[in-house]
């Protein structure tokens, strides 16, 4: 009977525990004469901050669950898909591989330590007068 109360016990503190997950976004960042984009408010000062330019807009967002090892394929829209790999779990965030590509070409690969609750932006390829960036963040 102990043992059905501690594992009744264990699933419901597990239950409780919220799984991480990783929310990925495509922006465009140029110098026109365009309108703010509203969804990227908070984000838009650091941007202009790390980048420089003047305008930003969100092309596509996803967001999906965190598992130990196991990769993610993220579409992030405009023929972009990055492919996330977590590595480790550390206090301060995760480390995890970063590779970025259009259609078979590999734009960035790269191995990252992202903070819990930051926005991590990573510089894409430039298009004409534009950049692209991805940035991405590990939410608890």
């Amino acid at each position: 009977m102990r043992w059905l109360v501690a594992i009744l016990l264990v699933v419901a503190l597990s239950a409780g525990v919220q799984a991480a997950s990783i929310e990925a976004r495509l922006i465009r960042a140029s110098n026109g004469d365009e309108q703010p984009d509203e969804q990227l408010t908070k984000l838009e000062p650091k941007l202009k901050k790390v980048f420089g330019y003047q305008h930003y807009q969100q092309l596509g967002i996803q967001k999906a669950p965190l598992k130990d090892k196991e990769g993610l394929r993220l579409n992030l829209g405009e023929g972009i898909v990055v492919l996330i790999t977590p590595k480790a779990d550390e206090k301060k965030g995760r480390v995890m591989d970063f590779e970025m590509y259009s259609g078979r070409a590999a734009l960035v690969k790269s191995t990252v330590r992202v903070r819990r609750d930051r926005e991590m932006l990573i510089k894409g390829p430039g298009v004409g007068n534009t950049l692209l960036v991805v940035s991405f963040a590990v939410v608890e």
